[in-house]
């Protein structure tokens, strides 16, 4: 797949895109380009850094033609599943030989997507109601009293048994669960 490079006035439209802030939107690039480094790394492409490159360069190209993007994260992984499909289309031309074949080295996670996961966590803390908030917040972060004594004592304090408890905090994990998830996906609010 040959990487078509963008013009300059086409990185800064896709730039623009992402946020006004020249700055934001430099970082909302680099964490674009790592989600989308995951996307292809999941479905074993060995040319996961080339591909979302091509991926980002059409995403460039789309947004100077003046294709309406309103979704931006959603628009960029239509475009990387073509360009995945494409490669699909072509295995004799990535072929390589066992013998060049390298395990690619350990990278641990980019600050960005820390801030990122970070931001998803406390908004979809903000997202339960305030009791939720508290009671979970509590369960998990009891000080340095052993758990089962802490837990012991909230659950008395609420006038639930330990049982009643667990099961309610199951219930708030499980919806933060979702709400994470959706935001994982979809990008945190203030990132968009």
């Amino acid at each position: 797949m040959a990487t078509s490079f963008p013009t300059q006035e086409n990185f800064d439209k896709l730039l623009l895109c992402l946020n006004p802030d020249r700055e934001r939107a430099g970082e909302e690039y680099e964490l674009l380009r790592l989600k989308l480094l995951e996307y292809f790394r999941a479905r074993a492409c060995s040319y996961a850094e080339e591909q979302a490159d091509e991926t980002l360069n059409r995403l460039a190209k789309k947004i100077a033609e003046g294709e309406d993007v309103r979704d931006v994260l959603r628009f960029c992984y239509g475009l990387a599943r073509w360009v995945w499909m494409e490669s699909l289309k072509k295995p004799e031309a990535r072929r390589v030989s066992l013998d060049d074949l390298t395990v690619p080295p350990f990278v641990p996670p980019d600050s960005l997507l820390r801030k990122e996961q970070e931001a998803c966590f406390q908004h979809c803390l903000q997202e339960l109601a305030a009791g939720e908030r508290e009671m979970i917040l509590e369960y998990w972060d009891h000080g340095n009293r052993p758990h089962r004594e802490a837990r012991k004592e909230m659950a008395a304090r609420l006038q639930f048994t330990l049982l009643a408890l667990r099961i309610r905090i199951c219930r708030i994990r499980d919806k933060l669960k979702i709400c994470y998830s959706d935001c994982r996906e979809k990008g945190p609010p203030k990132l968009k």
